[in-house]
């Protein structure tokens, strides 16, 4: 007895693999520019229009309207001039607030402003960065995305000079500041700054996204270039010396 082959003539239904990897798109960052001269906002906007990973969201020359636009579309970094036209200490409390409004918010202090204890206020609270308008738009690029990876940037120029910056973990430049037969480093540098606006080496570490053993080895180096024996005589001695 035979037996005819029956065929299956149904489509063949094909499993489903698995779904083709896609590159996860790139958060764009958004930015909020808080100047009192509508041509630096201008010129700021310009700068960044260009970068594919940052979106000014909002531009304000009043603390009154960083505030309003801080709070409606909240911003991962902010470029803020502490000179808004209306005293010094106007920025200083604008960058004040935002730090407590918004506690994941990174501020970039971007100012022609030369008063030192403004600066000092400013790094006291917090602030992540400080530059002087004199800085190439290279550099403030740079600093945007530096601090926008977490890190911080504190321009030389925020002690005085313009335009230069030190960005930490940049270890491999040059030595700089002449100090005798020795010379302080960049990270020296940076550490030293700090140290003048009375931060702890715990607060250092964390600020320049360090551990706090590296940043007790920079302040023995410190001590030991300086010639002193404390802690407390480096900041003393480095201003005497004009360092700092």
């Amino acid at each position: 007895m035979t037996t005819d082959a029956v065929l299956d003539t149904r489509p063949a239904v094909l499993e489903p693999g698995p779904a083709p990897l896609l590159p996860a798109p790139c958060r764009t960052a958004r930015l909020l520019v808080v100047d009192g001269a509508g041509i630096v906002r201008f010129g700021l906007r310009q700068l960044f229009a260009g970068d594919p990973q940052l979106a000014v969201v909002g531009e304000a020359a009043t603390p009154r309207d960083a505030l309003v636009i801080a709070d409606r579309c909240p911003p991962d970094l902010v470029i803020l001039d502490v000179d808004l036209g209306r005293g010094d200490a106007a920025g200083v409390e604008l960058a004040r607030m935002l730090l407590e409004r918004h506690r994941k918010v990174r501020i970039l202090v971007l100012t022609g402003c030369r008063d030192r204890e403004i600066m000092l206020r400013t790094v006291r609270l917090g602030v992540h960065g400080y530059l002087r308008k004199g800085a190439d738009a290279t550099d403030i690029l740079r600093a945007v995305h530096t601090l926008l990876r977490g890190e911080s940037v504190f321009g030389a120029g925020a002690g005085g000079g313009a335009g230069s910056m030190d960005v930490p973990g940049d270890e491999n430049r040059p030595p700089a500041r002449g100090l005798g037969g020795a010379t302080l480093t960049e990270r020296e540098n940076q550490v030293l700054r700090l140290l003048a606006v009375g931060m702890s080496n715990r607060e250092i570490g964390r600020r320049l996204v360090i551990s706090e053993a590296t940043v007790k080895f920079h302040v023995r180096n410190l001590r030991d270039k300086l010639d002193v024996r404390r802690r407390t005589e480096i900041v003393y001695t480095a201003t005497r010396q004009g360092i700092v």
